[in-house]
């Protein structure tokens, strides 16, 4: 270890600078561009969904292999929208979904319907999409899926398990887009920002078969009490009785015509980021486990774990993970009214309280955990970055954890992770380093 990366000074610039390289190794713009001259069939449409949308498609036009004149559509969120000439370019909401998703969604829909078996689309997708492009089936409003909408998040559910009840309540996800393509062929180019980049959760799969059968899915209703809903219940019926559409389902002909790769992950930023921490710290990080389940058992757990392997190695350690966690509000059935924060600044905030209550706590220790696409929750915030030399009132601390009101006490003692908009979505990182 070298010049000042022994204080926690130099932790939390080595911490920031690995997030820094993440970022940008995950950026969407050179992966885009050389996916796309590898092309063998010319493209004749652009379909971009989600938050990295409007850099993905940017890309793909300045990559030189696709004609100027290809019509595209861009669906993104607020602060990643930009107008890109000769495309149709929309920007909607996120988490919960508005009425311009919903114009959005229409236009997508019309150009699916207008392919013929001469076209080949380009769909470019990344996270964020299940809630920027809202499509309701038949019979459901979108006021009812924002309830629904609404409810998932309050609910404490994986982002596998939500995104499994999404697809039964559109028809665009779960492989419904490239079904309203059919016969065009379609490949796909995706930033994967969920556990085990499984393609039917990116963005709800709007060309990937739902592999979830319908009773499972029927049981994740039932277990979050979703039913009760009436329009759920509504829905659910007429799935059952085969009067409404299911998703498209693996092996089907409707998505037999596509091709899917996987331009970046939160692996990939994972080891971005551990590389970058051993160059800085000159050795190696220890294992830690993936970010899933509740943020803030996810934080405890973690500072846990840190200090463990502090006490194996009688040394300065750090680990890097990176993954997807939930933040369940109990009772509440809305995300409104409550405290405001988001699962990166729980996590860090449950990782600080824990070291506070261990019987043989580090004597130094920081955490930065933060989102890949700069935003954490309904806030302006990448995350949060603590030291053990960070100001703390208990207190207050466990009372923002309780309230899931943790950007007010970060913001309050200087401790947000703030970074600008990144233009892509790989999921969450955390960094923990500990020494004695």
């Amino acid at each position: 270890m070298s010049g000042r990366s022994d204080t926690l000074q130099g932790w939390q610039q080595a911490a920031r600078r690995a997030f820094a390289a993440a970022l940008d190794a995950g950026h969407p713009a050179r992966l885009t561009s050389d996916a796309v001259a590898e092309l063998a069939t010319p493209v004749s449409a652009i379909i971009a969904i989600g938050k990295a949308a409007a850099a993905m498609a940017i890309a793909a036009r300045d990559s030189g292999a696709i004609y100027p004149e290809v019509p595209g559509i861009i669906v993104t969120n607020d602060e990643n929208f930009v107008v890109v000439d000769g495309m149709e370019c929309y920007a909607s909401a996120h988490p919960v979904p508005d009425e311009r998703g919903l114009v959005a969604a229409n236009a997508v829909t019309q150009m699916a319907k207008n392919l013929t078996g001469d076209d080949h689309l380009l769909l470019l997708i990344s996270g964020g999409g299940s809630a920027l492009l809202p499509a309701p089936v038949p019979g459901v409003s979108l006021a009812e899926k924002q309830q629904l909408n609404e409810a998932l998040l309050a609910s404490g559910m994986d982002i596998q398990q939500m995104n499994a009840i999404r697809r039964l309540f559109s028809t665009l996800k779960g492989g419904r887009l490239a079904r309203l393509a059919r016969p065009a062929k379609i490949t796909q180019l995706l930033l994967s920002d969920v556990p085990e980049d499984r393609l039917e959760s990116i963005a709800s799969g709007p060309a990937v078969g739902d592999p979830v059968p319908l009773e499972v899915a029927f049981s994740l209703i039932a277990d979050a009490g979703l039913n009760r809903l009436d329009f759920v219940a509504r829905h659910i019926e007429a799935l059952r009785s085969g009067a409404a559409d299911q998703p498209a389902r693996p092996g089907d002909a409707d998505i037999a015509s596509v091709t899917s790769q996987i331009l970046a992950s939160n692996t990939l930023c994972q080891n971005v980021t551990a590389r970058s921490l051993v160059t800085s710290f000159d050795r190696g990080g220890e294992a830690m486990m993936p970010l899933t389940g509740e943020a803030a058992d996810c934080g405890r757990a973690l500072a846990r774990r840190i200090t463990a392997r502090m006490h194996d190695k009688n040394a300065m350690v750090f680990g890097v993970t990176g993954g997807e966690t939930t933040v369940s509000l109990g009772s509440v059935t809305s995300i409104k009214g409550v405290g405001k924060g988001g699962r990166s600044q729980e996590l860090a905030l449950a990782f600080a309280d824990e070291m506070t209550v261990m019987d043989q706590p580090p004597a130094r220790w920081l955490i930065l955990a933060g989102g890949t696409d700069g935003r954490d929750g309904p806030t302006d915030a990448a995350g949060a970055i603590i030291s053990s030399a960070s100001s703390c009132d208990q207190v207050a601390a466990r009372r923002a954890l309780r309230d899931h009101d943790s950007y007010h006490y970060l913001e309050a003692h200087n401790l947000l992770l703030k970074v600008p908009p990144t233009g892509t979505n790989l999921g969450d990182l955390a960094i923990a380093i500990a020494s004695l």
